[in-house]
């Protein structure tokens, strides 16, 4: 039996074809200041790998799933490690990569998948680079934005 806020993951995977979950600290903890935000239901209704972004927002990171959703739709490509998005825009580019995820990051849609009886998902990191172009794993990445785009501990 699905929860009310399960429910609605699973009407709106439907509705829209993917669900954004943003998770970040809450006020009253002492947890690891970290947000995230990724996708439930990609897996299902394109075949593709959750997407994750680490260390932006909610508004931010659901918008950037969404762009990078879109950009791959309109290409007709599947994201990818090693894969550039927005690459033809004079703002924000965004590299798509395999990282090791600990599975509990995305805990709603490895529910997703045990609740249709399928394997968890692959998952692709997006990685959005420091103000002067350097991705966290380039060595001249400003610590503070490889930082905020490194899991913490489990």
């Amino acid at each position: 039996m699905a929860t009310p806020f399960e429910q609605r993951i699973l009407q709106d995977v439907v509705k829209w074809g993917w669900f954004g979950l943003s998770v970040g600290p809450r006020e009253d903890s002492n947890d690891v200041p970290e947000w995230w935000t990724y996708t439930i239901g990609l897996s299902k209704t394109h075949g593709w790998p959750e997407l994750i972004v680490f260390g932006l927002d909610a508004s931010d990171g659901d918008s950037l799933i969404a762009a990078a959703i879109e950009e791959c739709e309109k290409n007709k490509v599947a994201p990818h490690a090693g894969q550039g998005l927005f690459t033809n825009t004079s703002g924000f580019h965004v590299l798509v990569a395999k990282k090791d995820i600990p599975r509990s990051y995305l805990s709603s849609a490895n529910w997703f998948a045990r609740y249709h009886g399928v394997p968890e998902p692959d998952r692709l990191q997006l990685l959005w680079p420091d103000e002067n172009g350097n991705f966290p794993s380039d060595a001249e990445c400003d610590p503070s934005v490889r930082n905020l785009q490194t899991p913490k501990d489990d």
